[in-house]
């Protein structure tokens, strides 16, 4: 089976719809389009406020698997990325990804790539993506969220 392709880029409806926006473009890497509204309104999001990562389970909807892993670590990503997995993390922002300057809140990104210095996500808070963070600076963000992962398929 070839790689996942990259996906187009959503960016969320409003603020707290980062699951959503991510299970939107983690479904479409997998040949399912699905309407971030109703992905907020399965996964209960609440504006401005969010989603547990848990409820990320409720994508099974659409798919055969949802693994959600907890301290998997780096190895965890590849195997899934090679296993043609599309994963969704949890992080904390920090200055030193793209676009978030001085804030830190929980957040959700889709990673796509992970190279040897640097680690390939989309993020629906910004406007663009992808977008690429230092493999250093992305792991610390990752850790400060339990290295919560999802990998769908």
């Amino acid at each position: 089976m070839p790689p996942l392709d990259r996906p187009a880029h959503v960016q969320q409806l409003t603020l707290g719809y980062c699951l959503p926006a991510c299970g939107q473009m983690a479904l479409a890497q997998l040949g399912i389009e699905t309407a971030q509204g109703e992905l907020a309104q399965i996964l209960g999001t609440r504006v401005g406020v969010g989603t547990p990562f848990s409820r990320v389970k409720r994508l099974q909807k659409w798919v055969d698997e949802v693994q959600i892993t907890e301290w998997g670590g780096v190895k965890a990503l590849v195997a899934a990325l090679d296993n043609n997995m599309a994963v969704i993390v949890a992080l904390t922002t920090t200055p030193a990804l793209p676009g978030w300057g001085d804030i830190r809140t929980q957040h959700t990104v889709l990673v796509v790539n992970v190279g040897p210095g640097r680690i390939t996500y989309y993020d629906p808070a910004l406007a663009q993506g992808p977008v690429s963070a230092s493999r250093d600076e992305f792991l610390l963000s990752w850790s400060e969220m339990a290295e919560l992962a999802a990998f769908l398929k």
